[in-house]
């Protein structure tokens, strides 16, 4: 017989049995009202994003939904459709815990691309959703096929807009100073992820961008602003942001330039 503890009884337990997990947490009451509010306008629920593979970072990636209506909830239909979607979300964005994570898109059956049809939602957009996760309902990205040039376009397109994006905010005066280093830092990633889908990448996210980079491209393109916009991020306490501006639109413009070639 083995011998039996002596003394007081344990206390209760302690550590990350009690830690909230908010993400977690969200799907969960997220997924759970979606079922019971919008049934009738919902096709399916997707988790899109780096929450999917556990590779997001805590408390600064979003948690990204994709909401797809049932066709009878589009076309007429469509704004009172909305209307419910955004007095849903309404109610999380107000809500402290949630209100910073929740990003939320909305898509009819027939946004979905097709085979062998030009479509009006990107390419790359179509690629993440892809690794999407099902919370209501099937993917219906999974079976979508997209060509390599068609991603190559998109990719272009991406950087494009985030080049712009960049190139306006060096314009800019009376910008926040910590709004300016969050934007920059969203327009080097931005393009990052832009010169990765062009080269053929698909097994990433932007919270892990960075890795590919060092692992992959560290010898064909400068990807030190890469690495700073990946630790600002982080919120890493020790960070070079010296001529952080300018290296950011220096990679931006070079993105642009090797995709284009």
């Amino acid at each position: 017989m083995s011998e039996q503890p002596t003394g007081p009884p344990a206390g209760p337990p302690r550590g990350p049995m009690f830690m909230r997990d908010e993400y977690q947490n969200l799907i969960d009451e997220f997924t759970k009202d979606v079922k019971d509010q919008l049934k009738d306008e919902v096709k399916s629920l997707l988790l899109i994003g780096s929450v999917v593979s556990k590779e997001h970072i805590a408390g600064e990636s979003d948690c990204d939904f994709l909401i797809i209506l049932k066709d009878k909830a589009s076309g007429d239909k469509l704004k009172k459709s909305m209307e419910k979607i955004s007095q849903l979300v309404h109610k999380y964005l107000e809500d402290p815990l949630y209100g910073s994570l929740l990003d939320v898109e909305v898509l009819s059956e027939n946004d979905i691309p097709k085979k062998g049809e030009s479509s009006d939602y990107s390419w790359t957009r179509t690629l993440v959703a892809q690794r999407g996760k099902a919370l209501i309902g099937d993917n219906l990205f999974a079976k979508v096929e997209v060509k390599d040039e068609d991603a190559k376009e998109s990719a272009k397109e991406m950087a494009e807009s985030f080049l712009a994006q960049m190139e306006e905010l060096t314009q800019q005066k009376d910008i926040d100073e910590y709004d300016k280093l969050y934007l920059t830092a969203e327009a080097v990633l931005g393009c990052a992820c832009a010169y990765l889908f062009f080269n053929g990448e698909r097994e990433f996210y932007k919270s892990s961008a960075v890795i590919l980079f060092e692992d992959k491209y560290r010898d064909k393109i400068r990807i030190d602003s890469v690495q700073t916009s990946h630790r600002l991020r982080l919120a890493a306490k020790s960070v070079n942001t010296k001529n952080f501006e300018e290296r950011a639109l220096k990679f931006c413009k070079e993105v642009i330039k090797e995709i284009s070639k």
